[in-house]
């Protein structure tokens, strides 16, 4: 059996897990999900794969294949403020506050905003780690108790 890692390798790996879990997280927000909220409904899973897992992918593609019947899209994207991080083990933690002042939905044949986000929107998102050593977002949460 390996030796226990000392205090300052322990603190080390800590500090790696967390960087990871908030680079998956920024990216799921201001690169992945505008992206995959764009793209033809064939193409979002796949795009959605890398950042994503269950049952939060399967949130997001019913909520599309929603909005798609109803023509309307998703416009804009959140902003990732401040945050924070906890990590368990392959579970992590992120509660943040996201600037969705720019993002919402609109109308699919005008771009005519239907609804608008707010500018201090205050989210939890949890993250696993999947076999492959990569964290993916399993569920959001937006609290909406208090202001963030």
């Amino acid at each position: 059996m390996p030796p226990a890692p000392s205090a300052p390798e322990a603190a080390e790996a800590t500090e790696s897990a967390e960087a990871a879990v908030l680079a998956q997280y920024r990216a799921f927000w201001t690169d992945v999900l505008p992206v995959a909220a764009a793209a033809p409904a064939e193409q979002r899973k796949r795009l959605l794969g890398p950042v994503t897992t269950e049952p939060e992918l399967s949130h997001l593609l019913r909520n599309w294949t929603t909005l798609d019947a109803a023509g309307q899209r998703n416009y804009g994207r959140d902003e990732p403020r401040e945050s924070s991080v906890r990590v368990q083990g392959g579970l992590a933690l992120v509660e943040g506050c996201l600037d969705s002042h720019a993002s919402g939905v609109a109308d699919a044949a005008t771009g005519a905003p239907v609804t608008r986000g707010e500018a201090r929107n205050p989210v939890r998102a949890t993250l696993v780690l999947g076999a492959d050593g990569v964290w993916r977002l399993s569920a959001i949460t937006y609290s909406g108790i208090a202001p963030c």
